[in-house]
């Protein structure tokens, strides 16, 4: 009976902290996303999509390097595909981070987004998701 309370207490504990997590990550002003291996996002935060004018669902059912994203450098010059941070964190196993990206949003208005990727990788040494961050800096910006 013993192991049987351990593993209920166990469960709890995990249940608590999950909690926890979750209000958490949820409660943050910054953006929080995770991406699978092919840069398709499995989950966010809420100021992740809010960040880019969408809902949970459409933030979850789009490609980190969908071409429905108008994203440029602070030059004006487009992103391409494989200057996406998530894409350069796939390719080169190392986080970036401070990278300044301008994203139109739906509604046509421009929001600045620094933004961190961190690689996680599988124990075989292949990614297994990609922690991305996104902060809105456009208050540095003329708009």
């Amino acid at each position: 009976m013993d192991s049987h309370l351990n593993i209920e207490q166990l469960d709890q504990t995990y249940q608590q902290s999950d909690e926890l997590f979750h209000s958490f990550i949820d409660d943050l002003e910054i953006g929080v996303g995770v991406y699978n291996a092919n840069a398709s996002p499995v989950a966010c935060n809420p100021a992740a999509y809010k960040l880019l004018g969408l809902s949970k669902e459409q933030f979850l059912g789009n490609n980190a390097m969908d071409p429905y994203w108008k994203v440029s450098h602070e030059n004006g010059r487009i992103f391409e595909q494989s200057d996406f941070p998530i894409i350069r964190a796939i390719t080169s196993y190392k986080p970036l981070l401070g990278v300044i990206m301008g994203v139109t949003r739906p509604l046509q208005d421009k929001v600045w987004l620094e933004v961190n990727t961190h690689p996680i990788l599988n124990t075989d040494g292949s990614i297994k998701h990609v922690f991305c961050t996104y902060k809105n800096v456009s208050d540095q910006f003329d708009q």
